[in-house]
């Protein structure tokens, strides 16, 4: 990680430019970078920004089964992932962020989510206030 902070800092004015060796670049150049919203993206991630999310995916009335069916995963991997888990794979935090986005401002009840189901899990979910 040094290295590679050595290389893409910039020399400043007057610095003469810093060789590296060709090895070294075609190590760097070598690594496949993922384009910034694909869903095949590898690697692990924090689970903070997608826990909030599906939070707020679950104080809006989505059961952790509508959005797992729709994020291709368990239900349980929902919950985990709103609840406890730390870390996740990158490509199912890209589909959370997309899903998230996509859901929002959607009454879930206008989808096919029973009325009981949505209130049930806007109740359940921590942080939720009672009105």
């Amino acid at each position: 990680m040094t290295l590679i902070r050595r290389i893409l800092r910039v020399p400043e004015q007057g610095q003469a430019k810093r060789d590296i060796a060709r090895t070294t670049a075609d190590a760097v150049l070598g690594i496949p970078l993922p384009a910034r919203r694909e869903p095949g993206a590898p690697g692990l991630t924090s689970a903070s920004v997608s826990s909030r999310l599906l939070a707020d995916l679950a104080r809006a009335g989505w059961p952790a089964a509508a959005l797992a069916q729709r994020l291709g995963v368990h239900a349980r991997t929902v919950a985990e992932v709103r609840e406890k888990r730390r870390r996740l794979r990158l490509d199912l935090a890209l589909r959370i962020r997309s899903l998230h986005r996509e859901l929002i401002g959607i009454d879930p009840v206008s989808q096919g989510i029973r009325p009981a189901d949505a209130a049930r899990v806007h109740k359940r979910v921590p942080g939720v206030l009672e009105t």
